[in-house]
């Protein structure tokens, strides 16, 4: 998506501006010795991954005279930039039995961003989608066509704004919104150089994610299911029900979770600090 902003929050969701480099986010389970997954996906097919864009990144990116645009297979309509999931692996353990509990990769080959302003052609492609400790999205990043970062950080993923997961049998999927689509601060600083400006902030909102993926089970024709109670999307650290839901919820919950590890370790230390 983009990013890149000060006085605003948000462009073309899920892949600004690194131009520079900025490392990418890894998602290494600090445990020794891993208790078995409560799911896994090994390959992930479909859907796609897409970003409200904030209204105050949109203005800005016009103050700016900076024209964002779609890459290969994105697309950008009604303030909301999609990115179709081309492929990646995912597996949900427990929550606090692993940390980060959600683990793997979400990748998006064939898309991407472009920022314009004048001669200035910034693109961010190939995202993909770690819902490791720190949550990231990193991309490949090209100035003018020449290649500037091969994989660079380009977003921080909140997942503490986090909504239920839901999942639709007849349709085949799983959906889950709003994780909070932050700019990096190196990708801020590399932007802030290519546009010559200053207004470009870390931290800085570019969006609201939300996922769709194709899940690899069914239940019943015309259902609709939701997470059980106590998982990812209440944050009670409980994955009871689960298996009954199949590898279609488990998978959600791993997959759709990005940033949802931070977000629940953000709500534990929380609750023990009261």
């Amino acid at each position: 998506m983009v990013g890149f902003l000060r006085r605003a929050g948000g462009i073309a969701a899920v892949g600004v501006a690194t131009l520079a480099l900025a490392g990418l986010g890894s998602g290494v389970a600090t445990a020794q010795t891993d208790p078995p997954p409560v799911a896994s996906i090994d390959n992930l097919t479909g859907v796609s991954t897409s970003v409200a864009l904030d209204s105050g990144f949109v203005d800005a990116l016009k103050s700016l005279n900076v024209a964002p645009g779609p890459f290969g297979t994105a697309t950008i309509n009604g303030g909301v930039a999609k990115f179709p999931i081309t492929g990646g692996h995912v597996t949900v353990y427990k929550p606090g039995e692993v940390d980060p509990y959600v683990q793997g990769k979400i990748m998006h080959e064939g898309s991407g961003l472009t920022l314009t302003k004048g001669d200035t052609k910034v693109t961010l492609e190939n995202f993909v989608v770690d819902p490791g400790k720190p949550a990231t999205l990193t991309g490949k990043v090209l100035a003018n066509g020449n290649v500037a970062a091969a994989s660079a950080t380009l977003f921080d993923l909140d997942g503490s704004t986090l909504k239920p997961i839901t999942t639709n049998a007849s349709a085949g999927t799983a959906t889950l919104t709003g994780t909070t689509v932050k700019l990096s601060d190196a990708a801020a600083s590399t932007l802030n150089g290519a546009f010559k400006t200053d207004a470009l902030k870390g931290g800085t909102t570019v969006g609201i994610a939300t996922i769709v993926v194709k899940l690899p089970g069914q239940t019943s024709p015309g259902q609709t299911s939701q997470t059980p109670s106590g998982g990812v999307s209440t944050g009670g650290g409980s994955t009871s029900g689960i298996e009954d839901t199949g590898l279609l919820a488990a998978g959600a919950v791993a997959l759709l979770g990005a940033g949802a590890a931070a977000g629940y370790a953000a709500r534990r230390r929380s609750a023990i600090e009261r």
